[in-house]
């Protein structure tokens, strides 16, 4: 007997103001998915949000939306992706998505103690999603 395989799609909406009274956020902004599953950064307001990778995991593709634009991408290999709003980095707009085992984690802490240093507000919302990756 032949299982087939169908991979997950999630949706990670770019919000202005987010749950919990934070603001500038994706929602979630930790997400554990498998290795072929597809996330949509979708912009819920009209703000100038964007989707982009700041690290992938070795091989894996990386992305840039334009502003106000949904982007659909594929985690085609097993690891950390860190992701920011191009426009709202500086102020911690920042996701964190595990697709498998965190083969890169080392790499990811690195980069993101890098990127939390540049911003002005939310420095410490890297670190925070960076603890949830297992």
């Amino acid at each position: 007997m032949t299982q087939l395989a169908v991979a997950a799609e999630f949706t990670v909406k770019m919000l202005t103001n987010g749950p919990d009274k934070t603001t500038l956020v994706f929602d979630p902004m930790y997400l554990k998915a498998a290795v072929g599953d597809t996330v949509t950064f979708q912009p819920v307001d009209k703000l100038g949000h964007t989707s982009m990778s700041i690290l992938t995991p070795g091989g894996a593709n990386s992305w840039k939306a334009t502003p106000n634009n949904a982007v659909k991408v594929t985690l085609d290999k097993e690891g950390v992706y860190l992701v920011a709003c191009e426009v709202h980095k500086m102020m911690g707009m920042v996701a964190v998505l595990q697709a498998g085992k965190p083969v890169n984690l080392a790499d990811a802490k690195k980069k993101a103690a890098e990127e939390s240093a540049k911003m002005a507000t939310n420095k410490d919302r890297f670190n925070k999603l960076l603890a949830m990756v297992k």
